[in-house]
C-alpha cells in the first residue's frame, strides 16, 4: 500500500521539541539525511519554557566548584522513585547528561550558572545549568545548525500514522500545512511529541487524578499525545510510570512570572474548599508535590489565606518560594500590591477587612473559616504546628485587611509514556524492540516513578536533549549496519 513514498528520508523526527531537535543535529552530524515534522507553526514545545537542564560531572559545574557525582545522582532518581524508574535508562541519562552540555556548548551555548530551584528544599542536587537566553535560545541554535546541515524543517505538518512493512518501520503518513496527505519514507523514525499534557482525556486515563478538564496547561498548546498514539496503534506498550505528571499550583489567567500567583504558593495558610487546612505548606517547596497535593483535594484548588503583613513582607523581604528564574527565591514582589488591585476588581481574587466577612465570598461558612484561622494562629504563636507539623514559615494570619487566592492544578509537562531500552528503541507487545522505532524525551518512559524529581532539577529537559542525540546515534548505528536493530 505504501510502497511509492513522496519523499524519502533515512530519519524521519516527528516532534519539533528539545529531544526532537537534538535528535535530528546528531543525526544529521553523523551524515544522515533527516526531516522534522512538527505540528505547530513554530518549533520548540514544551523546551520553550525551560530554564536549564540537567548534567552530572559536567565541566561547568567542575569549574564552579560544585560535586555531583554520577553515582550520587543514579541514587537520587531510583531512590525518589521508591526503584520504579528504569535503572538502565537512569544509568544511560546520567552517564551522558555531561556530554549534552558539551554539545550544546559546541552550538554556541554559553552557560551562566548552575544553581538549585530552591535553597531551603532538603537535599536538592545543584545539577540546573541555565544557559544565557535559556534553553530558547539553545533550541534557536539547534535549528540553526540543522538548517545549516541540511535537515528539512515541516512546520504545521502532523504526523498521522506510523508504516510498518516486514515487520519493520518503513515511514511515516503526515498531513501538511495545505491538509493534504504526504507519504514519507524513513530507514528509522523518531517520536518525541512531548506526552499528553494538553489532552484532558488522556490525563484522566493515565494518571491518578481525574480533574483532566480543570488542569491548566501552561506548556506547550500541541502536547495533546500524538506521538503516543501512533505508537500505540503499532505496537508499543506503555511504561508502568505513564501518570507521571509535573503539576504546580496556579492561579487561573496567570502567567509563571505573575506576583498574585507566586504569593498563592507561599507556605503560610492553605484551606480546602470548606475553609479547613489542608496540609503541611511546607510542600511548596517543591512545587511538583505541591501540584500533586492540590490536585487530590475535593474540587482540585484551595485558597491562600494572607494578611497585610504577610503581603507587606513579599514586598519589602521577598519570597520564601520563587518558581525557577521567573520568579527568583528571595526576589522582592513589588509588582504584588498593584496586582492584587487589578485582580480583585477582576473578581479573581477576593479581600475583606476580617476573616469572617472574606469567608463568604470564597463560598465558605464564616465560623469555620474563623475558627481555622484562629487555631492556626494559635500554633503560629506557640511556635509548634502539632496538626500538619510545619517546622518554619508559621507567620499568623491576624493583620487585615486580608486576600484568598484561589490555586488550581497547573502542568508543565507529562513525563510517563511508553516503554523503551536503554538505547532509546520502543519495546513492542512481545518484549522487543520494534524495529526502527524510537521514542525520546516526555515520550519516552523510564526516568520517573510517580511524580517529577524537583531534587534533581533540569531532569525532564536533560532527558530531553540527551535521549535526542542518544537515539540518533544509534539509529544512524543500524542504519549504517555498524550495531544490530
Amino acid at each position: 500500500m505504501y510502497e511509492r513514498f513522496d519523499v524519502e528520508y533515512d530519519l524521519v523526527v516527528v516532534g519539533g521539541g528539545g529531544s526532537g531537535m537534538s535528535c535530528a543535529v546528531q543525526a544529521a552530524q553523523n551524515g544522515l539525511t533527516v526531516a522534522v515534522l512538527e505540528k505547530m507553526p513554530q518549533l520548540g514545545g514544551s523546551s520553550a519554557f525551560a530554564e536549564g537542564h540537567a548534567a552530572f560531572e559536567s565541566d561547568e559545574q567542575t569549574k564552579r566548584g560544585i560535586t555531583v557525582t554520577k553515582d550520587e545522582a543514579f541514587r537520587a532518581y531510583m531512590d525518589y522513585s521508591h526503584w520504579r524508574a528504569d535503572a538502565a535508562i537512569v544509568s544511560k541519562f546520567v552517564e551522558n547528561a555531561a556530554t549534552t552540555i558539551v554539545k550544546m556548548r559546541e552550538l554556541g551555548a554559553v552557560y551562566e550558572e548552575v544553581i538549585v530551584t530552591a535553597e531551603d528544599q532538603p537535599g536538592e542536587l545543584v545539577t540546573w545549568h541555565i544557559p544565557h537566553g535559556e534553553v530558547a535560545h539553545v533550541l534557536d541554535l539547534m535549528e540553526a545548525k540543522a538548517r545549516e546541515l541540511g535537515v528539512e524543517i515541516f512546520l504545521s505538518t502532523s504526523a498521522t500514522k506510523i508504516v510498518m512493512a516486514d515487520g519493520k518501520v518503513a515511514g511515516v503518513l503526515a498531513t501538511d500545512a495545505d491538509g493534504e496527505q504526504v507519504r514519507i519514507g524513513a530507514k528509522a523514525v523518531v517520536v518525541g511529541t512531548g506526552g499528553y499534557a494538553c489532552n484532558p482525556e488522556m490525563l484522566n486515563k493515565f494518571s491518578s487524578w481525574d480533574c483532566g478538564e480543570q488542569i491548566i496547561n501552561i506548556g506547550s498548546p500541541g502536547n495533546t499525545g500524538d506521538g503516543l498514539t501512533i505508537m500505540f496503534e503499532v505496537g508499543a506498550v506503555p511504561w508502568s510510570s505513564i501518570g507521571t505528571l509535573l503539576l504546580m499550583p496556579l492561579m487561573r489567567g496567570k502567567t509563571v512570572t505573575s506576583h498574585t500567583n507566586t504569593a498563592g504558593f507561599q507556605p503560610y495558610l492553605w484551606v480546602n474548599r470548606d475553609g479547613e487546612r489542608c496540609t503541611n505548606e511546607i510542600c511548596g517547596l517543591n512545587f511538583g508535590n505541591a501540584g500533586d497535593v492540590v490536585a487530590g483535594l475535593p474540587g482540585s484548588f484551595y485558597w491562600a489565606v494572607l494578611d497585610q503583613a504577610q503581603i507587606d513582607h513579599l514586598v519589602a523581604d521577598g519570597c520564601e518560594i520563587g518558581l525557577g528564574v521567573y520568579v527568583r527565591t528571595g526576589e522582592k514582589l513589588v509588582n504584588l500590591p498593584a496586582e492584587l488591585d487589578a485582580d480583585i476588581e477582576a473578581g479573581t481574587v477576593f479581600r475583606a477587612d476580617t476573616i469572617a466577612a472574606l469567608a463568604p465570598q470564597i463560598g465558605v461558612d464564616p465560623a469555620v473559616l474563623t475558627a481555622e484561622v484562629e487555631r492556626y494562629n494559635a500554633l503560629c504563636h506557640a511556635g509548634e504546628d502539632t496538626e500538619f507539623h510545619k517546622e518554619k514559615y508559621l507567620l499568623p494570619v491576624e493583620h487585615g485587611p486580608y486576600v484568598a487566592i484561589k490555586m488550581e492544578p497547573g502542568i508543565m509537562i507529562t513525563m510517563g509514556g511508553i516503554k523503551i531500552n536503554d538505547d532509546m528503541q520502543v519495546i513492542g507487545q512481545d518484549g522487543h524492540p520494534i524495529p526502527g522505532l524510537y521514542s525520546v524525551g516526555c515520550d519516552a518512559g523510564g526516568l520517573f516513578g510517580d511524580s517529577y524529581i524537583l531534587t534533581v532539577p533540569g531532569s525532564a529537559n536533560g532527558f530531553a536533549l540527551t535521549s535526542g542525540w542518544l537515539a540518533a546515534d544509534h539509529a544512524t548505528g543500524v542504519i549504517k549496519g555498524l550495531v544490530t536493530a
